[in-house]
């Protein structure tokens, strides 16, 4: 929580023309200490609400919603680091293009200069913006700029999902004929997952939203397909980053195992 508010409140945005909203979910950590620390340094910059009702960060980025001022929301996550032209990169994609949604670039990091296993696959695998932009129709909330006019005519995110509130969200508006546009330059750093199990807490949850968007007829990508039993030797690879052969290896294992794992979670 530290790093993403050190980096917005560094921001190279003039600072009074954008504001900080942190939404708070039921956080068990220190991360509501440290957003009230915040707000207590920069009053007229950080703002603190707090959705305790509903356990679902779309019904905490509701609740940041409609307290916002401003005519362009910028979304990221608790543990996603801005750079520090974000803001300003990112309103000018939508400014200059008359766009309703600007996705922005989200770049992996790692805890050492190389990715172990699990950063590898979580990084090389996931979260790419530009082909969620071009191919599905919407962009991650964890780099995401909407106008807000946009939830007054089409609603808030949907609060009773967990995790893939964002596709469902994002494919209201391109369906309706809403523009949206990637950049390249509105970046935003996330820290690869390094280990198998919070790999697999993440797998989880996106299992589980699709299988609610599926019984809610709004899944239109990776639906349940009896193919996803068949082994496969493909795994996502990264650019500039070589594998050795047992590494490949194990890669081929570690993608099969997470293809029958969202299979079977979502039955």
């Amino acid at each position: 929580m530290k790093k993403v508010l050190s980096s917005l409140v560094r921001q190279d945005y003039p600072k009074s023309k954008y504001e900080i909203i942190v939404a708070d979910n039921r956080s068990t950590d220190t991360s509501k200490d440290i957003a009230q620390e915040y707000g207590s340094n920069y009053p007229h910059l950080v703002k603190n609400v707090s959705e305790d009702n509903i356990k679902s960060s779309y019904a905490a980025r509701n609740r940041g919603i409609q307290i916002a001022e401003g005519e362009i929301l910028a979304f990221t996550d608790s543990d996603c680091v801005p750079s520090e032209s974000w803001l300003t990169e990112g309103c000018k994609a939508i400014e200059k293009d008359n766009a309703s949604m600007v996705a922005g670039k989200i770049e992996f990091t790692f805890k050492d200069s190389e990715p172990n296993i699990w950063e590898y696959f979580d990084s090389a695998g996931k979260l790419n913006q530009k082909n969620y932009v071009e191919n599905a129709g919407f962009g991650a909330t964890a780099n995401l700029f909407v106008k807000k006019t946009m939830f007054n005519k089409y609603r808030l995110f949907l609060s009773e999902l967990e995790s893939g509130g964002d596709y469902e969200f994002g494919r209201r508006l391109t369906q309706s004929g809403e523009v949206l546009l990637f950049s390249e330059t509105a970046l935003v750093y996330h820290p690869a997952r390094s280990k198998f199990r919070s790999k697999l807490a993440k797998s989880k949850r996106i299992a589980e939203g699709q299988r609610k968007l599926a019984r809610m007829g709004l899944l239109d990508h990776g639906r349940l397909n009896w193919k996803q039993l068949l082994l496969t030797l493909y795994y996502p690879t990264l650019p500039k980053v070589k594998m050795r052969i047992h590494e490949k290896i194990l890669l081929v294992l570690i993608n099969n195992y997470f293809r029958y794992y969202n299979f079977f979670k979502r039955l």
